[in-house]
């Protein structure tokens, strides 16, 4: 198998001040890219099992992301992908973005679950799915697991006040599969990041893991703590309640 390969004009309306894109427009990016070249292996939704006819749908379930440099407005971005390491309950895909011009932008890991969309709960990857196995290597190596472990930090623990902010889960932010798309997640956790460190820094790592799905007319908050100088631990959460996601950010 060789990586697949698509490729995004910036538009105006995916960059902030600065004419570059925006993160959880990376994700977009990526999802878009995953998406079809699941449906050239045969493995695009709904997920068919061979064996059972059991229909089931592709779920996130952990990301990390490295940033070196977030593409501009009209420049165009080549996102490049492959599926490795299938397991009995994830398979893992990469992904490398650049510029046309070959000018690295960012690497990032992915690790997918399938859901019974009927029960919403994981089930075994299909039988058949061993078309994900591609043989190449990882971005980030492959010796260890590229995931950050992410653990709430303790009580009094970081610097100063946690940030939060509600939201109101809408209409648009419902995807194919009925629940909150990951790129909505990102953008919600990165709205509670403090403004004096957007606009001095950029964002050098994202690392997320998706605990439980959101629906519509949810209401959830975004929290982020400043655990050390440039360096978030963040949690989408029911008010009161269980973690969506939890997540950590870097800024350099």
């Amino acid at each position: 198998m060789t990586p697949y390969i698509s490729r995004y004009s910036v538009r105006s309306y995916e960059c902030g001040p600065k004419a570059e894109v925006a993160v959880p427009r990376i994700l977009d990016y990526m999802q878009e890219t995953a998406s079809e070249h699941a449906r050239v292996l045969g493995i695009d939704m709904p997920v068919i099992d061979g064996e059972t006819g059991r229909r089931g749908a592709w779920v996130l379930a952990h990301l990390r992301l490295d940033v070196e440099r977030l593409p501009k407005w009209r420049e165009t971005v080549v996102v490049e992908t492959f599926p490795h390491t299938v397991r009995a309950l994830s398979a893992d895909r990469d992904f490398r973005i650049r510029l046309d011009d070959g000018t690295p932008c960012a690497a990032a890991s992915t690790r997918w679950m399938v859901i019974d969309p009927e029960a919403r709960r994981a089930v075994r990857i299909p039988a058949g799915a061993g078309a994900l196995e591609s043989g190449l290597t990882p971005v980030f190596g492959g010796a260890t697991d590229p995931f950050m472990s992410l653990r709430p930090p303790a009580e009094g623990a970081g610097a100063g006040e946690p940030s939060v902010r509600p939201f109101r889960v809408m209409r648009a932010h419902i995807d194919l599969n009925g629940h909150v798309n990951n790129a909505h997640y990102a953008a919600w956790m990165l709205e509670s990041v403090p403004g004096e460190t957007v606009a001095a820094k950029r964002l050098a790592r994202l690392d997320i893991v998706f605990r439980s799905e959101t629906l519509y007319g949810e209401t959830v908050e975004s929290v982020s703590l400043e655990t050390a100088p440039g360096e978030f631990f963040h949690r989408v959460r029911a008010p009161g309640g269980g973690d969506h996601i939890l997540a950590a950010t870097r800024w350099v």
